[in-house]
Protein backbone atom coordinates (compact mmCIF):
# COMPACT_ATOMS: atom_id res chain seq x y z
CA UNK A 1 0.00 0.00 0.00
CA UNK A 2 1.21 3.58 -1.16
CA UNK A 3 2.47 5.81 1.98
CA UNK A 4 -0.14 8.26 1.00
CA UNK A 5 -3.14 6.19 1.11
CA UNK A 6 -1.66 4.61 4.34
CA UNK A 7 -2.17 8.32 5.67
CA UNK A 8 -5.14 9.14 4.38
CA UNK A 9 -6.74 6.06 5.25
CA UNK A 10 -5.54 6.81 9.11
CA UNK A 11 -6.71 10.34 8.78
CA UNK A 12 -10.50 9.12 7.94
CA UNK A 13 -10.69 6.48 10.78
CA UNK A 14 -9.59 9.00 13.33
CA UNK A 15 -12.21 11.33 12.21
CA UNK A 16 -14.46 8.72 11.78
CA UNK A 17 -13.61 7.92 15.65
CA UNK A 18 -13.92 11.48 16.81
CA UNK A 19 -17.10 11.69 14.98
CA UNK A 20 -18.52 8.95 16.90
CA UNK A 21 -17.24 9.97 19.82
CA UNK A 22 -18.87 13.23 19.25
CA UNK A 23 -22.09 11.68 18.98
CA UNK A 24 -22.05 9.55 21.58
CA UNK A 25 -21.94 12.59 24.02
CA UNK A 26 -24.33 14.96 22.30
CA UNK A 27 -27.94 14.51 24.46
CA UNK A 28 -30.11 16.04 21.34
CA UNK A 29 -32.68 16.71 23.76
CA UNK A 30 -30.58 19.10 25.09
CA UNK A 31 -29.39 20.78 21.58
CA UNK A 32 -32.71 21.21 20.83
CA UNK A 33 -33.62 22.91 24.29
CA UNK A 34 -30.21 25.39 24.04
CA UNK A 35 -31.66 26.12 20.34
CA UNK A 36 -34.88 27.10 21.80
CA UNK A 37 -33.54 29.19 24.03
CA UNK A 38 -31.06 31.38 21.93
CA UNK A 39 -33.48 31.63 19.42
CA UNK A 40 -36.22 32.58 21.95
CA UNK A 41 -33.82 35.16 23.68
CA UNK A 42 -33.13 36.44 20.30
CA UNK A 43 -36.53 36.86 19.64
CA UNK A 44 -37.41 38.83 23.08
CA UNK A 45 -34.97 41.27 22.37
CA UNK A 46 -36.53 42.14 18.88
CA UNK A 47 -40.07 42.26 20.31
CA UNK A 48 -38.64 44.44 23.64
CA UNK A 49 -37.31 46.91 20.75
CA UNK A 50 -40.42 47.13 19.18
CA UNK A 51 -42.62 48.34 22.00
CA UNK A 52 -41.09 51.14 21.90
CA UNK A 53 -42.49 51.72 17.76
CA UNK A 54 -44.11 55.07 16.70
CA UNK A 55 -46.72 52.38 15.31
CA UNK A 56 -49.28 50.76 17.64
CA UNK A 57 -49.80 47.88 15.24
CA UNK A 58 -46.27 47.21 15.43
CA UNK A 59 -46.31 47.79 19.42
CA UNK A 60 -50.08 45.17 18.96
CA UNK A 61 -47.51 42.73 17.29
CA UNK A 62 -44.68 42.88 19.92
CA UNK A 63 -47.20 42.21 22.68
CA UNK A 64 -48.67 39.48 21.09
CA UNK A 65 -45.24 37.97 20.55
CA UNK A 66 -44.19 38.47 23.66
CA UNK A 67 -47.28 36.91 24.99
CA UNK A 68 -47.13 33.88 23.17
CA UNK A 69 -43.65 32.74 23.93
CA UNK A 70 -44.55 32.01 27.10
CA UNK A 71 -41.14 33.19 28.49
CA UNK A 72 -41.02 34.51 31.70
CA UNK A 73 -38.63 37.39 31.08
CA UNK A 74 -41.44 38.59 28.53
CA UNK A 75 -43.46 39.38 31.70
CA UNK A 76 -41.48 42.39 32.41
CA UNK A 77 -42.05 43.84 29.17
CA UNK A 78 -45.98 42.86 29.17
CA UNK A 79 -46.58 45.13 32.56
CA UNK A 80 -44.39 47.69 30.68
CA UNK A 81 -46.85 47.58 27.86
CA UNK A 82 -49.84 47.91 30.50
CA UNK A 83 -49.44 51.71 30.69
CA UNK A 84 -49.27 51.69 26.57
CA UNK A 85 -51.34 55.08 25.18
CA UNK A 86 -53.18 52.83 23.29
CA UNK A 87 -56.14 51.03 24.42
CA UNK A 88 -55.78 48.00 21.96
CA UNK A 89 -52.14 47.33 23.22
CA UNK A 90 -53.03 48.08 26.72
CA UNK A 91 -55.96 45.61 26.81
CA UNK A 92 -53.94 42.87 24.97
CA UNK A 93 -51.24 43.25 27.33
CA UNK A 94 -53.54 42.74 30.77
CA UNK A 95 -54.89 40.05 28.73
CA UNK A 96 -51.62 37.61 28.18
CA UNK A 97 -50.67 38.94 31.72
CA UNK A 98 -53.99 36.93 32.58
CA UNK A 99 -53.25 33.89 30.51
CA UNK A 100 -49.71 33.63 31.97
CA UNK A 101 -51.14 33.63 35.38
CA UNK A 102 -48.26 36.17 36.05
CA UNK A 103 -48.90 36.91 40.03
CA UNK A 104 -45.83 39.27 39.36
CA UNK A 105 -48.32 41.54 37.67
CA UNK A 106 -51.51 41.62 40.57
CA UNK A 107 -50.31 44.85 42.22
CA UNK A 108 -50.18 46.71 38.98
CA UNK A 109 -53.31 45.86 37.87
CA UNK A 110 -55.01 46.38 41.11
CA UNK A 111 -53.58 49.75 41.22
CA UNK A 112 -54.83 50.59 37.98
CA UNK A 113 -58.20 48.76 38.49
CA UNK A 114 -58.96 52.24 40.79
CA UNK A 115 -57.49 54.53 38.88
CA UNK A 116 -60.58 57.38 37.58
CA UNK A 117 -58.82 57.19 34.04
CA UNK A 118 -58.83 53.95 33.07
CA UNK A 119 -62.09 52.98 30.91
CA UNK A 120 -64.40 50.73 31.76
CA UNK A 121 -63.73 47.90 28.93
CA UNK A 122 -60.00 47.54 30.12
CA UNK A 123 -61.13 47.53 34.05
CA UNK A 124 -63.53 44.46 33.00
CA UNK A 125 -60.33 43.33 31.25
CA UNK A 126 -57.93 43.69 34.72
CA UNK A 127 -60.83 41.87 36.40
CA UNK A 128 -61.12 38.81 34.29
CA UNK A 129 -57.00 38.74 34.08
CA UNK A 130 -56.90 38.89 37.67
CA UNK A 131 -59.30 36.05 38.27
CA UNK A 132 -57.25 34.04 35.47
CA UNK A 133 -54.20 34.65 37.82
CA UNK A 134 -56.01 33.32 41.06
CA UNK A 135 -54.04 35.51 43.36
CA UNK A 136 -55.41 35.94 46.57
CA UNK A 137 -53.90 39.19 47.26
CA UNK A 138 -56.00 41.01 44.57
CA UNK A 139 -59.23 39.19 46.34
CA UNK A 140 -59.99 41.90 49.05
CA UNK A 141 -59.26 45.33 46.53
CA UNK A 142 -61.57 43.51 44.45
CA UNK A 143 -64.18 43.21 46.84
CA UNK A 144 -63.21 46.99 48.23
CA UNK A 145 -63.97 47.80 44.24
CA UNK A 146 -67.38 46.30 44.33
CA UNK A 147 -67.96 49.03 46.93
CA UNK A 148 -67.99 51.80 43.71
CA UNK A 149 -70.81 53.02 41.74
CA UNK A 150 -70.15 50.89 38.68
CA UNK A 151 -72.01 49.66 35.63
CA UNK A 152 -73.58 45.70 36.39
CA UNK A 153 -72.15 44.06 33.51
CA UNK A 154 -68.40 45.54 35.53
CA UNK A 155 -69.98 44.63 38.51
CA UNK A 156 -70.79 41.42 37.46
CA UNK A 157 -67.21 40.81 36.10
CA UNK A 158 -65.68 41.54 39.50
CA UNK A 159 -67.69 39.16 41.67
CA UNK A 160 -67.02 36.44 38.84
CA UNK A 161 -63.20 36.79 39.50
CA UNK A 162 -63.96 36.55 43.27
CA UNK A 163 -65.07 33.35 42.21
CA UNK A 164 -62.37 32.17 40.48
CA UNK A 165 -60.10 33.65 42.74
CA UNK A 166 -61.25 31.41 45.61
CA UNK A 167 -60.49 33.01 48.63
CA UNK A 168 -62.73 32.24 51.48
CA UNK A 169 -62.54 36.15 53.22
CA UNK A 170 -64.64 37.32 49.39
CA UNK A 171 -67.43 34.91 51.36
CA UNK A 172 -69.19 37.27 53.30
CA UNK A 173 -68.85 40.13 50.79
CA UNK A 174 -70.75 37.71 48.54
CA UNK A 175 -73.55 36.72 50.47
CA UNK A 176 -74.44 40.07 51.28
CA UNK A 177 -74.88 41.07 47.70
CA UNK A 178 -76.49 37.49 47.30
CA UNK A 179 -78.76 38.85 50.13
CA UNK A 180 -79.30 42.57 49.00
CA UNK A 181 -82.76 43.04 47.30
CA UNK A 182 -81.61 45.96 45.67
CA UNK A 183 -79.71 43.84 43.67
CA UNK A 184 -81.44 42.10 40.66
CA UNK A 185 -81.84 38.41 40.34
CA UNK A 186 -78.68 37.94 38.05
CA UNK A 187 -76.30 39.65 40.14
CA UNK A 188 -77.95 37.77 43.32
CA UNK A 189 -77.04 34.46 40.99
CA UNK A 190 -73.39 35.54 40.16
CA UNK A 191 -73.09 36.02 43.86
CA UNK A 192 -74.42 32.73 44.46
CA UNK A 193 -72.30 31.19 42.24
CA UNK A 194 -69.09 32.47 43.36
CA UNK A 195 -70.24 31.52 46.74
CA UNK A 196 -70.64 28.08 45.85
CA UNK A 197 -67.32 27.77 43.54
CA UNK A 198 -65.28 28.93 46.26
CA UNK A 199 -67.17 26.34 48.92
CA UNK A 200 -66.49 23.32 46.10
CA UNK A 201 -62.62 24.59 45.68
CA UNK A 202 -62.71 24.20 50.06
CA UNK A 203 -64.04 21.12 50.14
CA UNK A 204 -61.95 18.18 50.76
CA UNK A 205 -64.19 16.05 48.42
CA UNK A 206 -62.20 18.04 45.60
CA UNK A 207 -59.07 17.10 47.11
CA UNK A 208 -59.31 13.61 48.19
CA UNK A 209 -57.75 10.87 46.40
CA UNK A 210 -59.47 7.38 45.47
CA UNK A 211 -57.30 4.28 46.90
CA UNK A 212 -58.58 1.11 45.48
CA UNK A 213 -59.12 -1.32 48.32
CA UNK A 214 -55.96 -3.46 49.03
CA UNK A 215 -56.75 -7.35 48.57
CA UNK A 216 -56.78 -9.55 51.92
CA UNK A 217 -54.62 -12.49 51.64
CA UNK A 218 -56.43 -14.08 53.99
CA UNK A 219 -59.35 -13.49 52.04
CA UNK A 220 -60.29 -16.24 49.46
CA UNK A 221 -61.21 -15.26 46.04
CA UNK A 222 -63.71 -15.94 43.67
CA UNK A 223 -64.15 -19.36 42.38
CA UNK A 224 -63.20 -20.11 38.93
Amino acid sequence: MARGTLVGLLVALLLAAAVGSATAQVNPFRVQQRYKEASQGKSIDDYTRRLNDDDPATRLEAVKNLGESGSNDAIEYLVQATGDPDQSVMIKAIDYLGKLRATAATQILVQKLFMKEVPTAVQQRILVSLGRMGDVRAAAPIGEYLDRDIDPETRGTAIFALGEIGDHASIAKLQTIQADPANDAHMQRLAGEAVAKINRRMSPSTVAVQIPALEDPDKPGPRR
